[in-house]
């Protein structure tokens, strides 16, 4: 064992001006370049404390270089250094795999990149610093100085001579009232009980205590000759308090052939262990000593214990990754070459059930293995590791794709995975090398503001544009334990962008802002931090197709099999759906056109990370609610069969089952947890004399649960229905109208269960809502049923003319509505509210604020609304007018294209069934909470019958996916409203008819328009083709059974599910060539028709089902139907391009009708709000009260001429903002980000302009920033720079977006003053609930045109005996 070394005391500085923080700066550059994770001498601790630190015999380094560095000798120091670094750097081969002839890319730096190579330039430190400490007493060396000495990219601090000082219970060394662990003696090799819970085999030597290495006869470390050998000793016993700083040297290991520990855990001590690097790893005995085997390495890792600090802001993640190669050859090793998939390398050292459910009997384990299932002594397969595997592309591509992941620095390992997140997402967006972070972490990090302030001051981020920043709330709930708020959780999401480029990673990563949203049933039940989102283009994109057949193959491959490093963590995938597509659009006429990237969502599973810890002994799962630093280690096949059971449900086809595992996925309400005895499971649904499900998707609940549902979800009034999951059942669940108990229970049908669950867990037992039955309204005529609406008419051209004229006056309607209220600002603050979407209210909600961006509201309707509040006029006020015909312009556009036509008599609601079997076959009931009212026809009732309704969903193609049927009322059915009820009687579902839709949530359009409901009559059912018979179609059916037996059952089940479900869809494209068919044909019901149809009613089902229809398949097709491809409908052009007047419905309608209408109420809506201005005498009168402090311009400009010109304070200060304003603004109009990241960056900017140094006058100062109105952005300083900054730029949008609040305030203080009173001072939450009263404008509005409204009230119990009273 090398012996300890005490630090020898420091001698008295002699170097003239130099100070230990200088010192200080010199050591962490020197430390950091270099990788050597030296650790500087706490000045706190006496020299007794600092022999108990676990890197105490490597703070000799520090004291050494700081004699040295006063005696002026480091930079001969770091010279020597820097030659025999680069010597042994030449020497450094990395191989991922460990492949024998095959020499990967070099790095640019002689850095250490595992715990050998770090060990290796210590000692060649040592060598060093012994040589320079027993040579004569010179004050220069011969060797000049190499270069210029580095300066450390973060500016000096009052804190930085010193570590960060926290509580001895805050290190990583220190016990904690969590978890207490005592410190081994020199003696003790007693095993930790832990280690008994992973099989011997995949057990690292450090994990059973004090081990003795012997290694052979060392060679010596490359260094310059002038060096004497550093020898590494012979012999080395490894102390696990101390296993990251006393590991033995590693020699050259280019062709070494080892084995790997992926991961390890903390030592008694809490420390990090080394980073991954190539191991060797034996079995220790029940001895207290091991040897290691004798090969070609000397070098071991360690495994031991995880910390568990005293609070989540300041919780260190203990460990850093080494370099991704590394990893991937650890995790390789593990798998012993069977497999590339980290998930199923060790369901033993990660979670899986301790009693697990077994598949049959006669064959092999399914995935994920049972306990029994172990991995077979690593050391058997040292010496026979196969290549690595290269899947169809070449090794250099591969490589390429190791580098899609990027490394933090080791010196944010115990930075809250919330910051590191943080630091990486500013470093990728602003193109920053990893290498050159230096910004150390400290717990002030974890407030936002201060961490980008930090990252901005640094050198290497000057001049560099941020990207937007994640959300406050969304970045508090991250850095509490459970990363989540009381209903919301953080959700971590990535993109990756393909590289055009033939060299770089084929990816470019993007991480984005934190955000909130809803939970889902996995990330409640194991962490929503261990869940990654990642967004990536199609595999069939242009820009990754032109990679390569190979390329791409590679690529599927390592999005499932490989294990991917980010940020502390191994992640893997564990699922993929489409994700939106993202368009790009070029402004640019002379560059390429816009285009649409169809793109992926994969998700990723975080199995192991840094501070994760083995499965406690007797447990089948990790518990719920574990912190983000202390999760349990955990395999993807693990979380699969947690969620789907998979040995109970091995029957199921592949893709099916895969495709379940969305429901996992589903972002719900969790809401009531029921016992076993209250779930009712039937054992069959409710089935037609055909055999046809007349329920399919939906159940019954209590009425007891209904409401504790609604207490659960804080509604207001009691839905008749809730679209859920629950267990493996989905689709929708309403109230038993039968049931008047206070009973809890539910029931679940066939048709629901997706698989076999055993409702075991809580989680399995908790009803989840998506959404539920609400308040109906008028709604919109979709295109899609515009052909099937003419096809089946009994006039057609009555029929066009009809839909036409509802276009016509909903749009005349709509825009005469806001030119009326845009005649007063209560009025149109009225109008604001009306046509504002929902979400403004679960966003406000949300953060119990109306969300700002920099100076104004985020949402347009909230600034629209907050300028008025301040009082501004929409007919005064430019920004404001603007804001409102562009939105008004955008609706406009929107209803030309896609012509959603508002019919007042119709409206959307969930359909649900008679499970009283009090309606008849074709009969629906249709019943509103609260009185159903259309302006424009009179209509007011709360419930519709005997009159005939149109029913519908969409997308709609069959001529018989709309229908007509009878409206009726049942009393026994009237406490269910705000749903669509079909009957349970006859051959066919309704729900089927309507493009074979379901009850599971399926969503029907009702109609009862007289004028279109009478002029229609229905279509029977088609009789569809079977595309299957004649060969149009395909199926995979293997099922998860088919796939036991193989080595790796849980990577070739996502395998095959990945390679099936990234596979190019062409639902789509047929959809849009069906629509061209049937306009070229102007038919929707012919032969050919139905058959795109059928095949397009197919293809939604496609990856449930596991259909096959590819290029090939949809060319013949299109052949058979066709010679050409039918011609684009004139309806997608931007004019009429045909001759005379359009007959096709929608051209009529988009035509004839929408166009000219719209065309001709926009001019008149311009007109009427000509005349506004963009300037604003109230918003100046701030500024002129200080510009009246200077001397007249002439006066100063006459001084200034005879050269007695000396500025005043005041003329300073003015002088020095107008220049800080004018660069600001400058900055504005250069800036080419995207907008978020545009404004957050402006707004920081002008947040940071303050008042001129050049003025000292603490008179000035105290009256312009009083610290409690600068806290909220309203001081005098505040105010002065928006208006000085609205008197110079008011032409520009920026001083809305930026100074909005400022502005506003102003204008409350003007326009109050101007009336006689005092502006209302209103708190951000009573605010956000704010709302206008709508017979208050009336009345107002009534009052300025000289009118009185009758206002009238409901009959309270005075007036009641009042009224009596009288009638006596």
């Amino acid at each position: 064992m090398a012996p300890r070394l005490d630090p020898p005391p420091p001698l008295t500085p002699s170097k003239g001006g130099a100070n230990v923080q200088d010192f200080d700066i010199w050591f962490l550059d020197f430390s950091n370049t270099y990788n050597l994770h030296l650790m500087r001498s706490p000045s706190n601790l006496s020299p007794k404390k600092k022999k108990d630190l676990p890197y105490y015999s490597e703070l000799r380094y520090y004291e050494q270089l700081k004699v040295q560095y006063f005696r002026d000798r480091h930079t001969v120091i770091r010279d020597l250094f820097d030659q025999g670094a680069k010597e042994i750097h030449s020497k450094w081969v990395k191989k991922p795999l460990a492949t024998h002839g095959v020499v990967p890319y070099p790095t640019q730096l002689p850095q250490a990149t595992t715990e050998p190579e770090r060990r290796q330039l210590i000692a060649l430190l040592r060598a060093i610093l012994d040589d320079v400490g027993t040579a004569s007493a010179t004050p220069r060396s011969s060797v000049s100085a190499s270069g210029s000495r580095h300066v450390y990219d973060e500016p000096p601090s009052p804190g930085r001579s010193r570590r960060y000082k926290r509580h001895s219970s805050e290190w990583p060394g220190s016990p904690t009232p969590k978890r207490t662990r005592s410190i081994p003696s020199e003696i003790d090799t007693e095993c930790d009980p832990d280690d008994y819970e992973r099989p011997e085999s995949v057990l690292s030597i450090l994990d059973r205590g004090r081990v003795h290495t012997t290694s052979p006869s060392p060679q010596p470390s490359p260094v310059p000759s002038r060096l004497p050998s550093v020898q590494p000793p012979t012999e080395r016993k490894l102390d696990p308090s101390k296993a990251f700083y006393e590991l033995g040297n590693a020699g050259n290991t280019s062709y070494s052939t080892v084995t790997s520990q992926v991961f390890s855990n903390r030592n008694e001590h809490g420390l990090p262990p080394i980073s991954q690097e190539t191991q060797t790893t034996v079995v220790a005995s029940n001895s207290t000593d091991a040897k290691l085997p004798l090969l070609q390495t000397r070098f071991v890792g360690s495994d031991s214990d995880s910390f568990a600090p005293s609070s989540s802001t300041e919780r260190a993640l203990q460990i850093s990754f080494s370099k991704h190669e590394e990893l991937q050859q650890n995790v390789r090793r593990l798998l012993g070459g069977g497999s590339s998939t980290y998930s199923h390398s060790s369901e033993q050292d990660i979670t899986h059930p301790a009693t697990p459910f077994l598949p049959p009997a006669s064959l092999p384990p399914a995935s994920p293995p049972p306990i029994s299932l172990t991995l077979p002594p690593i050391q058997e397969k040292t010496h026979s590791m196969p290549q690595r595997v290269v899947y169809g592309g070449s090794q250099d591509f591969e490589q390429r794709l190791h580098h899609v992941w990027p490394l933090l620095p080791a010196h944010y390992d115990r930075a809250p995975f919330v910051v590191r997140w943080e630091i990486l997402r500013v470093a990728l967006h602003c193109g920053i090398e990893m290498d050159n972070l230096r910004l150390e972490y400290d717990p002030s990090l974890t407030d936002q503001k201060t961490l980008w302030a930090r990252l901005q001051a640094l050198p290497v981020f000057r001049g560099k544009s941020f990207p937007e920043k994640s959300r406050h709330d969304a970045w508090t709930a991250a850095l509490n334990d459970k990363f989540s708020t009381l209903d919301q959780v953080v959700v971590l999401t990535a993109t990756l962008t393909a590289n055009t480029s033939r060299t770089g990673p084929p990816f470019y990563l993007k991480l984005s802002p934190l955000r909130l949203e809803l939970p889902h049933r996995l990330g409640r039940r194991f962490g929503s931090d261990r869940f990654l989102e990642l967004v990536i283009p199609s595999l069939r994109s242009p820009d990754v197709k032109n990679l390569g057949e190979a390329a791409v193959e590679s690529i599927q491959r390592w999005l499932v099999d490989g294990p991917h490093i980010l940020l502390g963590r191994i992640w893997t995938s564990f699922f993929v759906k489409d994700a939106l597509p993202k368009k790009i659009i070029n402004d640019n006429a002379m560059g390429p056109p816009s285009k649409t990237i169809y793109q992926e969502r994969i998700y990723l599973f975080a199995e192991d990370g840094n501070d994760f810890h083995r499965l406690e002994a007797g447990n089948h799962w990790p518990s719920k609610g574990e912190p983000v630093d202390r999760h349990t280690r955990m395999g993807r096949g693990s979380l699969i069969d947690w969620l789907l059971q998979v040995p109970n449900n091995q029957e199921q086809s592949v893709l099916k089952l895969f495709s379940r595992i969305a429901l996992g996925l589903s972002r719900t309400r969790p809401t009531v947890i029921l016992q076993p005895g209250q779930i009712r499971h039937q054992e069959d649904d409710i089935l037609s004399p055909t055999g046809k499900t007349m329920n399919d998707g939906i159940a019954r609940m209590s009425y007891g649960l209904a409401r504790a549902v609604r207490d659960a979800m804080g509604l207001s009034d009691l839905p008749a229905g809730f679209q859920g999951r629950f267990g493996s059942a989905k689709g929708f669940w309403i109230r038993d109208t039968t049931d008047t108990s206070d009973d809890i229970w539910i029931e679940t049908f066939p048709s629901q269960r997706k698989w076999n669950c055993d409702y075991i867990e809580d989680d399995h037992r908790t009803f989840e809502v998506r959404s539920e039955s609400r308040e109906l309204k008028s709604a919109n005529l979709n295109l899609q049923l515009l052909p099937i609406l003419q096809d089946r008419a009994i006039n057609a051209d009555l029929m066009k003319v009809q839909v036409g004229a509802f276009l016509r006056d909903s749009l005349k309607r709509d825009l005469d509505a806001q030119k009326a209220a845009m005649q007063t600002p209560v009025e149109f603050k009225q109008w604001v509210a009306e046509n504002s979407p929902l979400s403004r209210r679960s966003e406000r909600v949300k953060i119990c604020q109306v969300p700002f961006t920099a100076g104004l509201p985020t949402g347009r309707e909230d600034i629209m609304s907050f300028l008025l509040d301040s009082g501004f006029d929409p007919k005064k006020l430019e920004f404001l007018r603007d804001i409102a015909w562009k939105l008004r312009k955008e609706k406009c556009s929107e209803l030309q294209e896609r012509l959603n036509v508002r019919v007042g008599r119709s409206t959307y609601a969930y359909m649900v069934v008679d499970f009283l079997g009090v309606l008849e076959e074709d009969e629906i009931h249709l019943g509103f909470s609260s009185k159903f009212s259309d302006e424009q026809s009179g209509f007011s009732e709360t419930f519709l019958h005997g009159m005939d309704v149109l029913v519908a969903r969409t997308p709609a193609h069959y001529p018989s996916d709309i229908q007509r049927v009878k409206a009726v009322f049942k009393p026994e059915l009237g406490s269910l409203k705000d749903v669509v009820i079909f009957s349970t009687k006859g051959d066919i579902p309704l729900a089927e008819k309507l493009s074979g839709g379901d009850y599971d949530g399926d969503i029907a359009w009702v109609c009862w328009e007289p004028t279109i409901v009478n002029n229609f009559h229905n279509a029977e059912m088609p009789t569809v083709p079977d595309l299957f018979q004649q060969g149009v179609l395909h199926k995979e059916s293997q099922t998860y059974l088919d796939l036991v037996g193989t080595s790796d059952i849980t990577s070739e089940f996502l395998a095959r599910s990945f390679r099936f479900n990234m596979q190019q869809n062409l639902l789509g494209m047929c959809t849009n060539y069906k629509e061209m068919f049937c306009y070229a044909r102007n038919s929707v019901g012919d032969e050919s028709a139905i058959l795109l149809s059928t095949l397009i009613s197919n293809l939604v089902d496609r990856a449930k089902q596991g259909i096959v229809f590819t290029d090939e398949d949809w060319a013949r097709l299109r052949k058979s139907l066709s010679r050409v491809d039918p011609p684009e409908p004139r309806y997608k052009k931007e004019n009429w391009s045909g001759k005379g007047e359009p007959t096709h419905i929608i051209d009529y309608v988009k035509f004839s009708v929408g166009k000219p209408t719209v065309e001709v109420e926009l001019k008149a809506l311009n007109d009427f709000l000509g005349g506004a201005e963009r300037f604003d005498k109230d918003l100046i009168r701030f500024h002129q009260h200080y510009d009246n402090l200077q001397r007249p311009f002439k006066e100063r400009k006459e001084a200034e001429g005879k050269g007695l010109f000396k500025k005043k304070p005041w003329e300073t200060v003015l002088e020095e903002l107008k220049k800080d304003i004018d660069a600001v603004v400058q900055e504005w109009k250069e800036s080419r980000d995207e907008w978020d990241a545009k404004i957050a960056n402006i707004y920081d900017r002008w947040q940071g302009i303050s008042i001129t140094n050049k003025v000292k006058s603490n008179t000035i100062r105290s009256s312009l920033q009083q610290e409690d109105q600068a806290a909220v952005g309203l001081s005098n300083w505040d105010l002065l720079k928006a208006s000085f900054c609205f008197k110079m730029h008011y032409r520009s949008a920026f001083v809305w977006y930026i100074t909005g609040r400022q502005l506003g305030y102003l204008k409350a203080l003007c326009v109050s003053q101007q009336a006689g009173s005092h502006p209302i001072l209103v708190i951000p939450t009573m605010y956000a609930g704010s709302r206008p009263d709508k017979r208050y404008a009336r009345a107002l509005a009534a009052r300025d045109e000289g009118r009185n409204v009758a206002e009238s009230e409901a009959i309270d119990e005075e007036a009641a005996t009042t009224l009596s009273d009288d009638d006596i």
